[in-house]
């Protein structure tokens, strides 16, 4: 499944046009999250004590984030605010990419432009669900 977002973005610094360029040619980039690396090994700890048990297995969960596209939108008279528009795979954690979890994913919005970002709202604009898709 795939989720497009629309959210509008603080930068620390006035990004450039060549940023803006760099961010769109951005394709499937894997993101990696420390907090969900360790929340995945917590779970699977819990999944080996629940079969031990004979216990229903917790939810899986995953380290990797998956951004399929990006494209930053320029706002109108303003130089440190913008729009960030993404494609990702479900469950990446969108608030975390954009500014990084205090340098706990890599790479991040912010790190991969050398600023620090801050998402300001996000808005879930489209939903495909692989379900639905025909061939």
């Amino acid at each position: 499944m795939q989720k497009k977002y629309t959210a509008p973005v603080w930068t620390s610094r006035i990004l450039q046009d060549e940023d803006l360029q760099s961010i769109s040619s951005i394709k499937d980039m894997v993101s990696c999250s420390l907090s969900l690396i360790i929340f995945s090994f917590v779970f699977c700890i819990l999944n080996l004590r629940a079969q031990h048990d004979g216990l229903a297995s917790p939810p899986k969960s995953i380290g990797t984030l998956v951004i399929h596209w990006m494209r930053v939108e320029k706002i109108v008279g303003s130089s440190q605010y913008f729009l960030l528009h993404l494609c990702t795979q479900a469950g990446t954690y969108i608030k975390e990419f954009v500014h990084g979890d205090l340098g706990r994913t890599q790479p991040s919005f912010g790190s991969i432009l050398g600023t620090r970002a801050e998402i300001l709202r996000l808005d879930v604009t489209e939903v495909k669900m692989d379900c639905f898709l025909t061939e």
